[in-house]
């Protein structure tokens, strides 16, 4: 049985006490029976006072009570040592539940003095109250055998041990490092790689701010050699180290083969870069292969998907030709020299309201347009004089200023024309020149306003490129949308094949692709209804997501809590594009002429039937489908391999146009009347919007379909702010 923390601290402090009394008396007993020195000779004569006689009773009666003490001490200390043998014998030793009594109940604050005084109090009554075995045995059984428990340690260093270790207590030496981290100042570089360096900065150095925010540092950027310069606390200072250590061992890197064997345009690798949150760099030794580097696996997917999808495009803007049209009256011949047109030309610069595609330049791009002139009243192109496309009179001409039809081409396009569908998209041709880099400038390539001869020229000789792209004309922005479906659309582009010849006339070269396009439709589920937009703007609006470029993996169609697949529809067909240059209007045009056949659930690719599945699934809410699922990037159909050209979530509407106010009832023919298929999207790749409008030719066969859709591509491609679009035909009649 052990005994209790009372009477131990009791029977120690007799102990004490005992062994004291003993030596005092000790002491005391020995001065008292020293001999005394006799007086010399030389002392003076006796006086006057007590004989030797009362000297000698005066000094033993003194020496008694000395000799009496000393016994009694003798004795106090012979029963103490009798008792603490007693207790020895019987093998009684303190637990670590009597330590434990010592504990105090609750600890001071670390940065207050209390702290350090009672750490000190808390040592000494350990140190007063065990002994050094005592102690160490505390260790052991608490801890097992470890350097806290050494043999070699002092009694002081076992007690501090049972403070830090048993009880959890700084140490008054990790308090001081402490105080003299937060008040001294230093400074680090953490040596980086480029691409270590833009994954710490993050999306335009968000990142890195947000960190020297969070730990109250200064980060600054040195450039030879590269690092981070870190001013701060001491404690600041090695925080932010071991953070920018962990986010380091999470970066992974991957050498990838982009399915063309093509490199990436140098001013696109920062936008993709900044899109996916990687960084990207062409490897120079393998043409058409990346080297990538992302703080995820999921980022260094969608890397992979953007640089693939930036290369199929970019190849095929390369292979799209150019025509240009111009109205009757701009050559006294047809065959007249270019340089004789009697308009002149200008390159201006373009200013999107919206994003432009991957593919462009966004500080530097062109349009060309017909230079106005002082005395005539506009400088676009009046269809009620020349007749627009509709007369087929004006000007087609292809790259090497050769006279074309438009009609021919389209019939020449595709194999079949009997089975050919002409579809006319508006928007702009844009020019850019390759550059390294994406600085912003307002100067075009070319100055001056000259001959579109001249211009075109020039364009044939220089490193530049013209790419599409697809907007709504004005008066539509601001057109309340009818009739609006939801769909998501996934659209495969057969990678292009060196050994396929081109098609056309002797002189359009045009580049047939297999294209297969799986197209869900959204609808809402019974008892729901969503909030209709007020203009087509609006339903774009209502597709924009928190962070404009940032291309997340799995990106979730709009709405998807009250939306359902409806049905799901795949084709599979070939197509063939041409762009159509027309400056002298506010917009251009690209003819996509099409073949597509409705391809049965049974001979879709497995990987698309699997996504479809997958999607109706995480729509419905499935438990075991909480992230919408990613499309797959290639798939194979009748041994032709296709890459993933686009994944959209779209509104789409019907728009009735007509040429002037808005018709009722009792005016509505179909001369003057276009219905315009528009459509907003939202790419889940790249996470940009766009806006479309196209009108379509079924029968390219049919005289009266050809003149109806060319009068169509008349009417939307010269819309401006003072036209109108009429979203309905069944309006009141007394509007």
């Amino acid at each position: 049985m052990s005994l209790s923390l009372a009477r131990q601290a009791r029977l120690a402090q007799s102990l004490s006490i005992a062994r004291r009394s003993v030596s005092r008396c000790q002491r005391f007993a020995a001065l008292a029976t020293r001999p005394r020195h006799e007086p010399e000779s030389q002392d003076p004569a006796p006086v006057a006072g007590p004989s030797h006689a009362d000297a000698s009773t005066a000094s033993s009666s003194s020496v008694e009570p000395a000799a009496q003490q000393d016994e009694n001490a003798q004795e106090l200390f012979a029963r103490v040592q009798s008792y603490l043998a007693a207790v020895n014998e019987s093998g009684i030793e303190p637990t670590l539940g009597d330590l434990d009594a010592y504990k105090p109940a609750v600890r001071p604050p670390i940065q207050s003095p209390k702290y350090v005084e009672q750490y000190n109090d808390l040592i000494n009554t350990l140190c007063r109250s065990f002994t050094k075995q005592q102690l160490r045995k505390f260790l052991v059984e608490a801890l097992g055998p470890s350097r806290h428990c050494a043999t070699s340690r002092k009694k002081t260093e076992y007690a501090e041990s049972i403070l830090e270790q048993l009880w959890k207590w700084p140490t008054l030496g990790e308090l001081e490092r402490a105080r003299r981290d937060k008040t001294e100042v230093t400074e680090r570089v953490f040596s980086v790689t480029s691409s270590e360096l833009f994954l710490f900065l993050g999306r335009d150095g968000s990142d890195l701010l947000r960190m020297a925010q969070d730990y109250n540092v200064h980060i600054s950027l040195r450039q030879r050699p590269l690092g981070l310069q870190v001013d701060g606390a001491r404690a600041s200072v090695r925080e932010l180290s071991e953070h920018l250590l962990a986010i380091k061992q999470n970066f992974v890197e991957e050498k990838f083969t982009l399915p063309s064997p093509v490199p990436i345009p140098p001013d696109m690798i920062q936008r993709i870069s900044r899109l996916a949150q990687a960084y990207l760099a062409n490897v120079a030794s393998s043409p058409g292969t990346i080297r990538i580097c992302a703080r995820d696996k999921q980022s260094l997917e969608a890397a992979k998907r953007l640089a693939s999808r930036v290369v199929q495009q970019n190849v095929e803007n390369w292979q799209t030709p150019v025509l240009a049209h111009l109205p009757p009256g701009s050559a006294t011949n047809a065959k007249q020299p270019l340089v004789m047109f009697r308009h002149s030309y200008a390159l201006y610069p373009y200013m999107s309201p919206r994003p432009l595609p991957l593919t462009l330049n966004p500080g530097s791009t062109f349009r060309m347009r017909r230079v106005g002139e002082w005395l005539k009243s506009g400088f676009e192109e009046d269809v009620n004089i020349t007749g627009g496309l509709a007369s087929e009179q004006g000007h087609i001409l292809t790259e090497n200023e050769f006279l074309v039809s438009l009609r021919d081409v389209a019939r020449q396009a595709l194999p079949e024309p009997s089975r050919t569908t002409v579809s006319a998209s508006l928007g702009h041709i844009l020019l850019t020149r390759v550059s390294k880099d994406q600085r912003v400038t307002l100067v075009p390539p070319l100055t001056g306003d000259h001959p579109i001869g001249k211009i075109r020229q020039w364009i044939a000789a220089h490193p530049v490129k013209m790419s599409f792209v697809p907007d709504l004309p004005n008066p539509l922005l601001s057109t309340a949308p009818t009739h609006q479906k939801m769909l998501h659309r996934l659209v495969y582009h057969s990678l292009p094949d060196e050994r396929a010849p081109t098609i056309g006339e002797p002189h359009v070269s045009l580049n047939r692709r297999k294209v297969i396009v799986l197209e869900a439709a959204l609808a809402e589920p019974r008892g729901t209804k969503a909030q209709e937009p007020d203009t087509v703007q609006d339903a774009l609006d209502s597709l924009q997501s928190p962070d404009d470029e940032v291309a997340p993996a799995n990106k979730a169609p709009p709405e998807p809590s009250f939306l359902v697949v409806a049905d799901v529809r795949c084709t599979a067909g070939v197509e063939a594009d041409v762009n159509v240059l027309m400056p002298d209007r506010p917009m251009d045009l690209q003819l996509t002429m099409s073949s597509s056949a409705d391809l049965p659930e049974s001979q879709q690719p497995p990987a698309l039937q699997k996504y479809s599945e997958d999607l109706s699934a995480f729509l419905s809410g499935s438990e075991s489908h909480p992230d919408q699922p990613t499309p797959p990037l290639i798939i194979v159909h009748d041994h032709a391999t296709y890459l993933l050209h686009s994944n959209v979530s779209v509104r789409q509407s019907v728009e009735v146009v007509s040429d002037s106010g808005r018709p009722t009832l009792r005016d509505v023919t179909d001369e003057n009347l276009t219905q315009a298929l528009c459509e907003s999207t939202l790419d889940l790749e790249s996470n940009q919007k766009s806006m479309r409008c196209h009108v379509t030719c079924e029968d390219l066969s049919s005289d009266e379909a050809w003149k109806r859709f060319l009068t169509d591509c008349d009417r939307l491609s010269l819309m401006t702010h003072h036209s109108t679009a009429n979203a309905s035909l069944f309006e009141d009649q007394s509007i």
